[in-house]
């Protein structure tokens, strides 16, 4: 659901003053979600044998692109093509997250390096890249859900060996609540907008988008700047980020002025690599 308070002074055609003042406060609807994942996260998985840990994540997400990147530390122990491992070192990740119609999807990589014990022998150095593919989101089940292979190699006696997983499907739990970072899983986002509105209707100031985590606090404030106008009764903003690096945020709304309702199917929101029309 959505709520606006708006403080409209405006008529339509010629009864419009010289200059009015537009002030509106919009709360997302729950169709168009914004998700982010922020902060700094430990969490354990296990598949076929490996488990990897990873500790002290520090990961952030670009508002503009979605892109997620971080490091921190990593262990590993089990057995990978039947051979015993037992690893530990520091991990970097370079993920992207992008819409696919409705569903939320990661794609990138995430490179380990280090150094351990493998057939019970002492490694002179370690290096993993895994390559996450078309790994689906599911925020109800709080788990992402796709393809991961792993290729890399380790230098044992002077000697370097080869190794691999193919392509497999891996169900990741995405980090809990326990966890110093934090899984947005509401989508919650807020647009305010200060402006004002000329003789002939046109719309002009500035604006924010809040992007807000489960608590209601606020990932990023993002300024934008506003134009839009006000015509028969229906008042279009469109809201963009005001710097070159956030030009790529925005916020579009389009409403009644008779009831403050959105027009069904003419607003959007783009922020995070995700946009959301409702």
């Amino acid at each position: 659901m959505y709520r606006t308070c708006l403080s409209l002074l405006l008529l339509a055609g010629a009864s419009l003053p010289a200059q009015t003042t537009e002030s509106l406060e919009f709360e997302g609807p729950d169709n168009a979600p914004i998700y982010v994942i922020e902060g700094n996260f430990s969490q354990t998985y296990s598949k076929d044998g490996l488990t990897l840990a990873l500790d002290n994540w520090a990961v952030s997400m670009n508002p503009s692109t979605g892109a997620l990147s971080g490091g921190g530390d990593f262990r590993a122990n089990g057995t990978i093509n039947s051979v015993s491992i037992d690893w530990d070192g520091s991990l970097n990740t370079a993920l992207n997250v992008k819409l696919a119609g409705s569903v939320l999807r990661v794609n990138g990589k995430m490179s380990i390096t280090g150094s351990g014990t493998i057939a019970g022998y002492d490694l002179d150095r370690l290096a993993l890249t895994y390559t996450l593919s078309n790994m689906d989101v599911n925020v109800a089940a709080v788990q992402m859900a796709g393809y991961v292979s792993v290729k890399g190699s380790a230098k044992i006696f002077g000697r370097t060996i080869p190794l691999s997983l193919p392509r497999t499907y891996f169900a990741f739990d995405l980090p809990d609540e326990d966890s110093d970072g934090q899984w947005d899983s509401a989508g919650d986002w807020t647009a305010s907008v200060d402006a004002t509105v000329d003789g002939k209707g046109k719309l002009t100031g500035t604006g924010e988008l809040s992007v807000l985590d489960d608590d209601g606090e606020a990932y990023d404030l993002i300024p934008q700047k506003v134009s839009g106008s006000v015509k028969n009764g229906t008042v279009a903003v469109a809201a963009t980020g005001n710097s070159r690096s956030t030009s790529r945020i925005k916020v579009n709304l389009t409403y009644l002025q008779a009831n403050d309702a959105t027009v069904s199917g003419r607003s959007s929101v783009t922020a995070y690599g995700q946009s959301r029309k409702f």
